[in-house]
């Protein structure tokens, strides 16, 4: 038994692959490359086969190596535009943040200095934010849950607070235009 033959068919796993085998010559040429050598001792529907298989790997690949050389085409031919506009960009944030600085009367300065954080004081935490107690959900409507937590808090005295802090100013809406109606969407 020869090296490379497993029973009556051909070992592709001895062979080195060619990452080119499907772009050298014509189609004809690239199926007779790949017929194995007892190709001749095969019945004729096992080598129609195996032409037809080979036929349309090599299409396949011909295909894609097509779809990629296509594809690289139009990056080089657009990478040119997308600098421009990454450039553009720049160029008008920073006309923009000039524009700004001259607004608020602080010096205008082209290119702003580099800022050392290391030199920075540490940060105190003096600066809050408030934060709602109820974040808005699409199954939960703010104002239907401001509502009743402003009749449960207003059993204890604090009607205008709510959700969102907004008891007050839902008491007034609804003086104006009655009690919210149902949604019609």
């Amino acid at each position: 038994m020869q090296s490379g033959y497993i029973g009556s068919a051909f070992d592709y796993a001895h062979q080195p692959y060619d990452p080119y085998w499907a772009h050298t010559g014509n189609m004809g040429q690239v199926i007779e490359q790949r017929r194995p050598p007892t190709f001749g001792d095969w019945s004729e529907p096992n080598q129609m086969l195996f032409d037809q298989q080979t036929y349309m790997g090599a299409s396949m690949e011909r295909a894609l190596k097509q779809s990629y050389d296509r594809q690289e085409q139009w990056n080089q031919a657009h990478m040119y535009a997308h600098h421009e506009e990454m450039n553009n960009r720049y160029l008008d944030d920073r006309q923009r943040r000039m524009h700004d600085q001259w607004h608020a009367g602080q010096p205008v300065v082209a290119h702003p200095p580099i800022v050392d954080y290391s030199t920075l004081p540490p940060y105190d935490g003096s600066v809050t934010y408030s934060t709602p107690p109820l974040h808005h959900s699409q199954w939960v409507d703010p104002h239907t849950m401001g509502n009743q937590q402003a009749s449960q808090e207003g059993d204890q005295g604090n009607s205008s607070s709510g959700a969102f802090g907004f008891g007050g100013f839902a008491e007034m809406m609804m003086s104006i235009f009655g009690p919210p109606q149902p949604k019609y969407y």
